[in-house]
């Protein structure tokens, strides 16, 4: 296995890359991933992106409680995760892991695990940082969409600037004020923030738009975006 920057690595794809359905994206996506699997040893989450929202609006308004919108959302997610791994075959399980020691099971079998969310109440973010910790990843690769990292405010509002270098503590601060809702857990949820913060697990927010940015962080160390590191 010639020597790449991570050994390591997590990648958390924002489903809103997948969903609506992109296969060209996820044709690249895939042949980005298997050409890494000779260099580092690789687990992926992917969000529920715009399918799960609907379902979560759908579920809302028929009075479901949120619990039962997470599950909505949960549900969502593994379907976007489920053509991925799909096309990942065989070095991806086709079975979703619906628990975390499923998927450290594969990936000590060499496989790449591919997961969507497990649980109500948190996000596919905090599923990302509980397996990186589980798999003592070097570091957690959040694959954004049209975004390139995170700012000091959202990124639409006039003079929003892209911070480059933060820490954990940084994050909580510009994250406090945001919507803990089913759908809507944005950046990270709360219980993302904790596990990154008890795990020291570094997460590089970057756009995702092109798979092969993965190839430039894994292999040669590049930092595109925004670097959060642990306070």
């Amino acid at each position: 296995m010639a020597e790449a920057r991570y050994s390591r690595v997590v990648v958390k794809i924002s489903g809103s890359l997948v969903y609506p359905p992109r296969p060209d994206y996820l044709s690249r996506l895939t042949g980005v991933l298997l050409s890494l699997r000779d260099h580092a040893r690789l687990a992926v989450v992917v969000g529920g992106g715009g399918i799960s929202r609907e379902y979560i609006n759908a579920g809302a308004r028929l009075g479901l409680n949120k619990g039962m919108q997470d599950l909505l959302g949960i549900h969502a997610s593994r379907l976007n995760a489920r053509i991925l791994a799909y096309a990942l075959q065989p070095f991806a399980s086709p079975r979703i892991p619906e628990a975390l020691e499923e998927a450290i099971t594969l990936f000590d079998m060499g496989l790449i695990p591919v997961l969507g969310g497990l649980q109500p109440g948190q996000s596919t973010n905090a599923v990302a940082l509980s397996l990186a910790e589980a798999v003592n990843a070097d570091i957690v690769v959040n694959l954004l969409r049209g975004i390139n990292g995170v700012y000091d405010r959202p990124p639409n509002e006039e003079g929003a600037r892209l911070l480059r270098r933060i820490t954990l503590c940084t994050l909580e601060n510009i994250i406090h004020h945001h919507r803990q809702e089913p759908g809507r857990y944005e950046l990270l949820d709360h219980t993302a923030l904790q596990i990154a913060k008890r795990s020291k697990t570094p997460i590089l927010f970057t756009n995702g738009e092109d798979p092969e940015i993965l190839a430039k962080i894994i292999l040669e160390g590049e930092q595109p975006g925004t670097l959060v590191e642990p306070c």
